[in-house]
Order: structure tokens, then sequence, then C-alpha cells
């Protein structure tokens, strides 16, 4: 992986001339970048923003509560959520729903097998959640920012959420060698992965030559909103299902639709 304004030496011939930019936070971008770089791309990763822990007292009684078999279930949609509760117990009557592979993974490493893992989105969670029983009530920790898919659908459903802080993103100001080129096409891509950062970019511009690939449904409306036009969304909210995109995006063939539809909680 490189650093903003540092060509690379990619091992297969370049896909394009021009970097592609990776923007998720600093510790959730390297492996994306690394296998965009096996595919042959220039990488710059610049995080527009950053995953700061939350503490709150809130989040505290919660756990307690967890600890002591307060939730029927906990619902966890991230690595960052699934991360924040390493070392926390929970009671083995308690089913622990994660959202796609990498979340589970990651609870899997916080010392929490989940009892099952939805299909890479918070609406694939909501949808296959059965109907709440009497006294079901779920432990929803996650990020400040989070789309609302994944509480309003279990509510619909007749779960008691509870929503607690697990972490905040905030706001980074890109290196200038990417706020002057990125509105001037230095990119060929740019790879967004939430609607915050879809945001950030907007706010930046985005050069009309620049391809926008996006990690999902919430990401890709994010975008349009922000009047940005999306190239490819990928079809999966994975690393790999993103570097195609890209790979789509900057080679585009007839055979693959132009919106790949796909949907996230990030």
């Amino acid at each position: 992986m490189r650093s903003p304004g540092t060509p690379a030496s990619p091992a297969a011939p370049a896909p394009t001339a021009r970097p592609v930019l990776v923007t998720r936070p600093a510790g959730r971008g390297e492996r994306l970048a690394a296998l965009l770089e096996a595919e042959g791309f220039a990488v710059e990763h610049a995080p527009l923003t950053r995953l700061v822990p939350s503490d709150g007292e809130q989040l505290r009684a919660a756990l307690v509560q967890l600890a002591a078999g307060g939730f029927t279930h906990l619902v966890v949609t991230s690595r960052t959520a699934a991360e924040r509760l390493a070392g926390i117990r929970v009671e083995s009557g308690t089913a622990v729903v994660a959202v796609g592979e990498g979340t589970a993974a990651a609870l899997r490493s916080a010392g929490i097998p989940p009892t099952s893992v939805a299909d890479g989105s918070g609406a694939a969670l909501a949808a296959t959640m059965p109907p709440a029983a009497p006294g079901d009530r779920v432990l929803f920790p996650a990020s400040a920012a989070a789309s609302r898919t994944v509480p309003d659908g279990l509510r619909e459903a007749g779960y008691t959420v509870v929503e607690v802080e697990a972490y905040r993103p905030e706001h980074v100001d890109p290196p200038p060698s990417v706020a002057r080129g990125l509105p001037v096409g230095r990119y060929a891509a740019i790879v967004l992965t939430s609607p915050m950062i879809a945001r950030r970019a907007a706010g930046i511009g985005v050069h009309p030559t620049t391809a926008v690939v996006t990690i999902g449904d919430p990401t890709t409306e994010a975008v349009r909103a922000s009047g940005l036009v999306p190239a490819r969304q990928a079809r999966t909210p994975s690393d790999e299902a993103l570097v195609l995109a890209v790979r789509e995006a900057v080679s585009p063939r007839p055979d693959h639709p132009t919106h790949p539809r796909s949907k996230e909680t990030r």
C-alpha cells in the first residue's frame, strides 16, 4: 500500500495509469488496498473519517445488563462494534447475531461466537429474524451514524431494541495532494464505504472522470444525494467485491450491469 502521492510498482500490468483512492478509516482500508495492488492498481489510502470508541454511561450500563442475561439477542453489524465488545461476558442463552462474515470473525476474535450470521446486510438480518416472542429484547451497539435499517426493522418485527453508541466516526482532513487532486481528476476511481465518507468526498469534489465505487445501497444513496454519480456498486459488502467493482468501473465490459446491488450497514 502506498501513501498519497507515492507511485506504486504493480505486480501486474496496471489497469489504469491513475491511482485508486481508498478512503476507509485507518486500520480498515489496508487489506482492500493490498488486494487492489495485487490486481495491478496503484493505490493511495487517505482516510476521510476516523473511528472513535465511545465509553458513555449508557454503553457501560447496557453491557452490564448483557452480562447478566438482560437481553435475549445481541445484534452486531460491524467489525468496529464487535471489537468494542472484547472481554464482555455474554450469557449462553443470549442469541448473538452478526451481519456478514467479517463481523462474525471479529466477534469470534473478541471471544463472542455468533449464533447466526446474516448475509452481509442489515436488511438481510431484519428480513430473516423471526417475529419477536414476548419479552424479546435486543442490544444493538453500533456507530453513532449507523443506518436505521436494523433497529427499525427489528422494532417492526416486535422486538424491544436498546440502541447504544459503541463508536462514532469523525471527519479527517485529507492530505493536500488528495484535496487538490480529487477535484481535478488525479484518480481513476474512489472507493466509498459509508454514507458519511460519501458526503465527505462530495464536499471535497470528485472529478467526472473519477469512477465512484460504493459498498452498498446506503452509500450509493448518499452518493446520489450529494450530487455524484455512482459508477459501480459492490455485489456484496466485502473487500473482494469492491476490487471487482473497481475493475469493472475502470474497464467496464458489456456483460456487467452498471450498478450491481448490495446493502450494508457500516
